[in-house]
């Protein structure tokens, strides 16, 4: 996918997560597909919030991932990331919140 179709998938995972967290709209994708400007919110921020957000702009990611290449290389990709990460669970047929069902 390379560093361009990695920054185009955490841009539109930020668009998608700002519709239900909106301090995430004053966030940016820099052109290192680095965050810039999570650290400013986290001093000012509830943490829960600021948590929460995270969680959302992860969740978003991972949807898209899901979309795009499928259950089952999202989840390999995730366990090379995190090995110990429980998964045996997953419902990805659930959607998210912001995603029109069929």
């Amino acid at each position: 996918m390379g560093s361009t179709g990695f920054r185009a998938l955490l841009t539109r995972s930020l668009a998608l997560a700002s519709a239900e967290v909106p301090w995430l709209r004053a966030v940016h994708v820099k052109s290192d597909g680095t965050l810039e400007g999570l650290e400013k919110f986290e001093a000012q921020i509830d943490l829960d919030y600021f948590f929460e957000g995270r969680v959302v702009l992860l969740a978003a990611l991972l949807g898209l991932l899901v979309a795009f290449i499928g259950e089952k290389l999202t989840v390999q990709l995730v366990r090379g990331v995190w090995p110990k990460l429980y998964l045996n669970d997953l419902d990805f047929s659930k959607g998210a919140k912001n995603e029109k069902t069929k």
